[in-house]
């Protein structure tokens, strides 16, 4: 699972170079991520070197301005179960507590009637 800057920008060079090499302005880039990641240009290709050496990308050069890349198979998956992520039921206290007691009365019936079949044998 990647976190969200780096998320956020696999998701947006899987928008501009689906699995075919495309040259792609840095700053240009950089523009289209949102301002909330607080990244710089030292920070996305950071980022970009993080998805290269876990292969998500594949970066054929990149120069001052410009940055040739295309995403990989891994990526496309990536993308696709991004969103089958296994959420945590929401129980209430209440719920909780009625929970608890409900095995606690469970074991207790299990325990009694152990012994209950035990002074019959």
């Amino acid at each position: 699972m990647l976190d969200k800057k780096t998320d956020t920008v696999l998701r947006l060079l899987m928008d501009k170079a689906k699995e075919n090499y495309k040259v792609l302005n840095k700053k240009q880039l950089l523009a289209e991520l949102p301002p909330k990641l607080h990244l710089d240009e030292q920070g996305m290709l950071a980022t970009i070197n993080f998805l290269k050496e876990n292969e998500y990308v594949d970066v054929k050069y990149q120069d001052k301005d410009e940055i040739c890349l295309a995403t990989t198979v891994k990526a496309s998956s990536y993308g696709e179960n991004a969103g089958n992520v296994i959420q945590r039921a929401n129980i209430s206290a209440k719920q909780a507590v009625l929970l608890t007691v409900c095995v606690f009365l469970a074991a207790f019936c299990g325990a009694l009637l152990a012994i209950l079949i035990g002074k019959a044998l």
